[in-house]
């Protein structure tokens, strides 16, 4: 028993070491997989008036489609928020941002200023820090994906393989048919139970992304911001990315708020108000809307998903945030196949005679 569970571990091992060597092929696949679960719905109905191959492609029509749609207006504004944001002097940026924010603490009542040292205050040293912290995710990402190579490869591979997925589905009962008769009663309780959770935390993912996305055009809109909806799609569609989206999120957010901050003006007043409006979304984010969106998806009460999200965020830091909700939605099914079963048939630690 030993040997045959030792040999397992190591066919488990040598298979993710196996996925990591080809992840310029195995992380695009995936990635088509995931994309798959979210169309597989409008697959269906397709499938009802056209013939499969039609419907697939249609379905990966639609995924190159919709964000050209989602970012061809923001083509418009973006080169005024362009002219409007310091990208090129981010050096000069904080060096105006630091005099204007030690005439601001000047203007405070004394009873205030006071209270915080306006020496502690290096917008240079966060820019620079932040800049690291971008670089090193964008690295991290790199590296993940196999190189520069593997990114662009992704970007090919990830149509073509989402097609022919979408084509040869559903692979469930493909794979199914693969294994041992005796394999099949837990294969039946376990995969599709977690390829309905994936499916859902996906599909659930993108409404958040999307609620976001208008939540901040409408905030933008009213504050005057430029270029709100570059913003807004940009903040939108960062908040799928994690640890690397909150970051860039920020940054744009705090740049363009203190270039022009709409009706209350640029400067330390537009960077409070961008970073106020950034906390706020990622607070509405993290306990409105992923709760009711992600938590109803998985079947997980809203406090719940909330004490998950804390735990995962003290472990994990952002990826905890994003990763935590699923992870406990699949270890329920697993609990409830492997470790129930077993407390149930094992003896009571208490003997109750006694």
């Amino acid at each position: 028993m030993r040997t045959a569970n030792l040999v397992r571990a190591l066919v488990v091992l040598f298979s993710l070491w196996l996925i990591w060597v080809l992840r310029k092929v195995t992380v695009p696949l995936l990635g088509a997989y995931l994309f798959m679960l979210v169309l597989q719905p409008l697959q269906r109905r397709l499938t009802q008036k056209l013939p499969n191959s039609v419907a697939a492609l249609c379905c990966v029509l639609v995924l190159l489609i919709v964000p050209i749609v989602a970012f061809l207006p923001a083509a418009f504004d973006f080169q005024h928020l362009l002219s409007k944001v310091p990208i090129n002097d981010l050096g000069g940026f904080s060096t105006q941002l630091r005099m204007q924010f030690i005439e601001w603490h000047a203007s405070l009542p004394s009873w205030i200023s006071e209270m915080f040292d306006p020496d502690v205050f290096e917008p240079q040293k966060f820019i620079e820090a932040t800049g690291n912290q971008i670089r090193s995710a964008g690295s991290g990402l790199v590296i993940f994906f196999g190189g520069v190579f593997g990114i662009i490869s992704s970007m090919v591979l990830l149509p073509i393989f989402l097609f022919f997925l979408l084509q040869g589905g559903p692979w469930l009962l493909r794979i199914r048919r693969e294994l041992p008769a005796s394999w099949h009663p837990p294969f039946d309780r376990i995969l599709p139970q977690i390829e309905a959770i994936s499916t859902n935390y996906l599909v659930a993912r993108v409404k958040v992304a999307v609620v976001k996305m208008i939540i901040t055009w409408v905030v933008l809109i009213i504050l005057g911001f430029p270029g709100a909806y570059s913003l807004a799609v940009a903040v939108g569609a960062l908040s799928l990315l994690p640890v690397l989206g909150p970051l860039v999120g920020f940054l744009l957010l705090a740049i363009v708020g203190f270039a022009d901050g709409g009706i209350v003006g640029g400067g330390v007043s537009g960077f409070v108000v961008a970073g106020v409006i950034y906390v706020v979304l990622e607070v509405v984010e993290a306990y409105v809307l992923i709760p009711r969106f992600v938590g109803k998806g998985l079947g997980l009460s809203d406090f719940a998903v909330i004490l998950t999200i804390l735990c995962g965020g003290a472990l994990l830091g952002i990826l905890g945030l994003v990763l935590a909700v699923p992870v406990v939605a699949v270890s329920r099914v697993l609990y409830a196949e492997f470790v129930r079963p077993v407390m149930k048939e094992g003896k009571p630690v208490i003997d109750e005679a006694s």
